[in-house]
C-alpha cells in the first residue's frame, strides 16, 4: 500500500512539474479539457496511455471537500475503442496547480466512451485513425 501511495505523490508531481496542457475541443460548456501530448506513451499492445485535466469552472465536491480541476490517468485500447481510469487526482485549485483534495489509484474496468463526451474526444486522440 505504502509502495502505490508513493506512486500516486510521485506521479502527481512528474506530471505537474512539466506539464504542457494543451486544450482540447469537447462537447461540454461545464469544464475546459486539456492533454498533455508528452505523456502518450504504449502502455502494451494496442493500449495508449494518456495524462489529461478537466478544470471547471466552479468549485465541485468529493467526500466534502472542494475543487477546481481533476488530473486523469488513463489507457486507451485502440483496437477495441475503449477506455478505462488508472488515476485520478483532484485539486483544489485551478489547471491542477495546487495541493491534492484526494487521489484514487485504481484501475477500472473498460468501457466504451458515450458518443460525443469528453471520454470519446480522449480516445480520438489517444489512438487516431489509421
Amino acid at each position: 500500500m505504502k509502495r502505490i501511495l508513493l506512486s500516486v505523490v510521485l506521479a502527481s508531481v512528474a506530471v505537474g512539474a512539466h506539464a504542457d496542457w494543451m486544450k482540447v475541443d469537447h462537447p461540454s460548456s461545464e469544464f475546459s479539457l486539456y492533454i498533455d501530448r508528452d505523456t502518450l506513451k504504449t502502455a502494451g499492445v494496442g493500449i495508449m496511455q494518456m495524462w489529461h485535466l478537466v478544470d471547471y469552472g466552479q468549485a465541485q465536491q468529493i467526500d466534502g471537500k472542494p475543487f477546481l480541476s481533476v488530473k486523469g490517468q488513463d489507457e486507451y485500447d485502440c483496437d477495441k475503442q475503449m477506455r478505462r481510469d488508472v488515476l485520478y487526482l483532484w485539486h483544489e485549485g485551478a489547471m491542477g496547480n495546487s495541493h491534492n483534495v484526494k487521489a484514487a489509484y485504481k484501475p477500472g474496468p473498460w468501457t466504451k466512451p458515450e458518443p460525443g463526451s469528453h471520454d470519446e474526444s480522449l480516445l480520438a486522440i489517444a489512438c487516431p485513425a489509421k
